[in-house]
């Protein structure tokens, strides 16, 4: 899958920099660079893109203002020299956060889970069918596709909901039953007190313990028997 891309930063070196270091990766086409953010709503009109990098420190607009004032939001990797703004960039459910000067290796893992969004949404649409539950994110409801869930951690009063497509876990106050409730119509199944997965996401059972591609969970006993079929 090609991802279409658009480079945003005010220092034409960082721009350049960067469109070389993406030219290593034979599914990334960079379509067109910028050094303002005005002419780029305009371009996402005419355009169909997938993913934007842009910078956050540019004169006209916080390259995090810019991005909340769109319409309609493709991907977004923020490329910036300070780290102070990474917390909000994850508010806005960014693919990533990458710090200047960027490492060509951190750059691929990105691009990774650029394709697994992509994937999800591709395999969606295809279906014509969008499963997902909504869940409140720090005041804010947030739309969560089941395909894109690994597996919910319980944590008391919260739970920890694992994504495919983003490093962080997302966090939310409900315990794990009410998430069991949740998900009982999709194939999840709980195999401990603090876990419950996706039963396509897993890759192996080993004894009492239960792999999602290199993520190990333990599986309770008295879980054991609803997973045997798994082995089978």
């Amino acid at each position: 899958m090609v991802i279409r891309c658009i480079l945003i930063d005010d220092e034409p070196f960082a721009l350049n920099l960067l469109e070389d270091d993406l030219s290593m990766f034979p599914n990334v086409e960079v379509l067109a660079k910028f050094t303002s953010t005005l002419p780029v709503r305009e371009y996402l009109r005419a355009h169909e893109v997938d993913l934007i990098f842009t910078d956050i420190q540019m004169p006209e607009i916080l390259g995090t203002q810019f991005i909340r004032s769109l319409e309609t939001i493709p991907l977004v990797i923020f490329t910036t020299a300070y780290h102070q703004y990474a917390v909000e960039g994850f508010e806005l459910n960014v693919v990533d956060y990458l710090t200047k000067p960027i490492r060509r290796e951190r750059l691929g893992i990105a691009l990774e889970k650029v394709s697994a969004r992509l994937e999800i949404a591709k395999n969606a649409l295809h279906n014509q069918v969008s499963d997902y539950f909504t869940i409140n994110v720090e005041y804010q409801k947030v739309k969560i596709l089941v395909d894109d869930v690994s597996y919910v951690e319980g944590l008391k009063d919260y739970v920890k909901i694992h994504l495919l497509s983003r490093a962080q876990p997302l966090l939310t106050r409900m315990n794990l039953r009410g998430m069991e409730e949740v998900l009982s119509k999709y194939a999840f199944v709980r195999i401990h007190n603090s876990f419950i997965v996706n039963t396509s996401k897993v890759s192996a059972i080993h004894n009492s313990k239960l792999y999602i591609g290199e993520t190990c969970l333990p599986i309770g006993k008295k879980y054991a028997e609803s997973i045997r079929h798994f082995n089978s």
